[in-house]
């Protein structure tokens, strides 16, 4: 049985934030967290301010520990790892590091003695991972719902990604070049690090060419699951896609290491469905032949087809801000500086859209989305 609940919370209010996420993670079941050591896993794609709908918003952070210390948690621990932030990255912007502060929270580092782990469902490739995940009882996903350039929506699986700290996360995509072979990665981390309880912002989501140059949407939900892939399937029903057309939700059903969700206790995504939300549009899904066995040995081949169904990047010199971000973040190195332009080597890019979820400024568009 998978229970996902979803209940309406209109604003970030905390004291309404407290009531919805206490409402949603008691009917959907959260694990008993009384004497444990509970890790927060918030989605921190970058220490962007809080009002560009980035990140977790703090209220819902604040409602999660409010709600944990209630029910007797030994210890409450905060992290993430951005793609670009090395050690000692707080995140100031985003308002999480007030939150530490105010709630005596610590905030933890994922780039200190990371342990390497060997990934399921990917042909043992090996990952560091942050070592905090030996040393606490529980794990607690708490991503933001949001669209996804690559992977078309984003929730509590994807965000378990953000457990490999800083760059060892892009070169990833060069190795996982389709779709189906980033979500088979991605269901590998589900299925290793095993999330004890997963609590979704989705009061303001983001529509659009999320991850992070998106809009935001008023959404006006808090949404938790002891499942996290039931819950990321949840999410897709209300964005309006068909949840079997999601990558990560079609692998992780396949590999059954997530389900369906069997009910919904208070509200029923089927009928919060927003049909015009902002979707990715969607490409064809590849055969499971091309998509999972054949890069493994047509590593060449695989490429060119990626590159052949999925538009290169675009960079805009006029908002461009020459911070350098898009070239630190490529995988490939793929990118150069010439004046105030970045230039990109479109035979060597591999599409993966790493530089445009790291651009603070909007100065990038993916298949025709730009945000002004």
């Amino acid at each position: 049985m998978s229970s996902v609940a979803i209940v309406r919370c209109e604003n970030y209010d905390q004291k309404k934030v407290d009531i919805a996420v206490e409402q949603a993670c008691l009917a959907a079941n959260m694990p008993s967290v009384a004497g444990k050591r509970v890790l927060l896993k918030p989605n921190v794609l970058s220490d962007a301010k809080e009002d560009r709908c980035i990140t977790t918003n703090t209220a819902v952070v604040r409602a999660v520990i409010h709600l944990l210390k209630k029910q007797g948690a030994k210890e409450i621990l905060l992290g993430d790892s951005p793609g670009l932030q090395g050690p000692s990255f707080v995140p100031k912007a985003c308002g999480l590091d007030r939150v530490c502060k105010d709630e005596g929270v610590k905030w933890v580092d994922f780039t200190q003695n990371p342990k390497t782990k060997s990934v399921p469902y990917t042909r043992s490739k090996s990952l560091p991972f942050a070592s905090i995940l030996e040393e606490v009882d529980l794990l607690f996903s708490l991503p933001k719902l949001k669209t996804h350039q690559l992977m078309y929506s984003t929730g509590a699986v994807k965000n378990l990604f953000g457990l490999v700290p800083g760059l060892y996360k892009s070169p990833c995509h060069v190795l996982f070049p389709t779709r189906e072979l980033f979500a088979s990665l991605m269901v590998g981390i589900l299925s290793l690090v095993k999330p004890s309880f997963s609590i979704m912002d989705g009061i303001i989501g983001m529509e659009g060419p999320g991850p992070a140059n998106g809009k935001p949407r008023h959404m006006g939900l808090i949404l938790a699951a002891e499942d996290a892939l039931s819950l990321d399937y949840a999410q897709a029903v209300v964005m309006g896609y068909d949840p079997l057309t999601i990558p990560i939700i079609a692998e992780g059903l396949r590999r059954e290491e997530g389900s369906v969700p069997s009910s919904y206790p208070v509200l029923d995504a089927n009928t919060l469905v927003v049909e015009n939300f902002q979707r990715i549009a969607q490409q064809k899904q590849t055969s499971f032949f091309h998509a999972l066995i054949a890069p493994f040995f047509l590593s060449r081949y695989i490429r060119w087809r990626v590159k052949r169904e999925r538009k290169a990047p675009v960079f805009l010199t006029e908002p461009c801000i020459q911070c350098r971000k898009c070239i630190e973040i490529c995988p490939v190195h793929a990118l150069h500086l010439e004046g105030k332009s970045i230039i990109i080597d479109e035979k060597v890019c591999v599409r993966c859209y790493c530089c445009h979820e790291i651009c603070p400024a909007h100065a990038i568009e993916v298949d025709g989305h730009h945000q002004e």
